[in-house]
């Protein structure tokens, strides 16, 4: 049901880490309730899409934290009320490098910082 579809099968996405974003209100996606965003990069033309990955030896649901922004989460009722993806989307990218970034920041765990395969200085939805 994801916007993936155009861009990988769904066995590639079978037994793959991935980032997520968790903290919405579920939404109906044709017809199934989903309840969180696979975050993903992707070229300037949009062509080429890759996951988010966690580096070898993160935690499955460990929290992505940034240097600088320490503090919790907003509830799902926060992030739609105050237009929060919205705000922080278009700080969302990849670096010349290919990790993931905020705002020039790496997306981090405790086990180093986030990447994508070889999508450098794309963007992240």
């Amino acid at each position: 049901v994801s916007g993936l579809v155009d861009f990988m099968p769904a066995t590639a996405l079978e037994r793959r880490r991935a980032i997520l974003l968790c903290n919405l209100k579920p939404a109906k996606m044709r017809g199934i309730e989903s309840q969180a965003m696979v975050l993903c990069a992707s070229d300037a033309g949009h062509a080429k899409v890759e996951l988010l990955t966690p580096p070898e030896g993160a935690a499955v649901g460990e929290r992505i934290y940034f240097d600088g922004h320490p503090g919790e989460p907003f509830a799902p009722n926060q992030v739609s009320k105050k237009k929060v993806w919205e705000a922080v989307q278009p700080k969302l990218g990849t670096s010349a490098e290919c990790f993931a970034m905020y705002d020039g920041l790496a997306f981090l765990t405790k086990s180093g910082p986030c990447k994508v395969e070889s999508i450098a200085n794309g963007t992240i939805k």
